[in-house]
């Protein structure tokens, strides 16, 4: 059996999803940014703010970054971790520890998921492939209110990444905007 000891994410991961230092906004100024250390391209509400740390998943000790911005109570946030091999198995077992770690923190259950295409693409942003994602849709409760989640994870190489939404009102065109817009960028293509 797997182990998921996720001790960062009720610390860490929780803090920055809920607590943002990232300027607030009651609009959605949506931007793309390749946040610095995490490889991908995403639309954000907002400028990010970015925090890298060690974190624990699935007994392996990783460096992560993740970038977020909120609106209002609703944070945006994408995470990378920097995974020992390229091997399918250990991107296997970290995706699976990162979804088991973020639907616990809501003390949730998941209502949805799919498998999705995520686009690879280069500097100048042009396609070079496509690799395997999971979305997912969970409900849960945060410090005792009800919130949804939206989540997308994506492994590829030596990463694995999650782009995660949560929020007790969290509008479903601007959750599907986040998560859709993320693309992984390739070195040498």
């Amino acid at each position: 059996m797997t182990s998921f000891r996720l001790s960062w994410c009720q610390h860490s991961l929780l803090a920055v999803l809920l607590c943002l230092t990232a300027a607030c906004s009651p609009d959605y100024n949506w931007r793309e940014v390749r946040p610095a250390d995490l490889g991908l391209v995403v639309m954000l509400p907002g400028k990010p703010a970015v925090l890298t740390q060690r974190v624990r998943l699935d007994d392996l000790e990783l460096v992560m970054t993740m970038a977020g911005a909120r609106v209002g109570e609703l944070p945006f946030t994408v995470a990378c971790a920097v995974l020992p091999d390229d091997l399918a198995t250990t991107r296997q077992r970290i995706v699976a520890a990162m979804r088991a770690g973020m639907v616990r923190n809501i003390a949730g259950t998941e209502s949805s998921s799919r498998d999705v295409k995520v686009k690879l693409i280069d500097a100048a942003g042009a396609v070079r492939g496509e690799v395997d994602g999971l979305r997912l849709i969970a409900a849960g409760k945060v410090q005792g209110r009800p919130v949804q989640m939206q989540a997308l994870f994506v492994a590829q190489g030596r990463r694995a990444c999650q782009a995660v939404a949560v929020g007790e009102h969290l509008p479903d065109e601007e959750a599907r905007v986040f998560i859709e817009s993320l693309r992984l960028l390739v070195a040498g293509a």
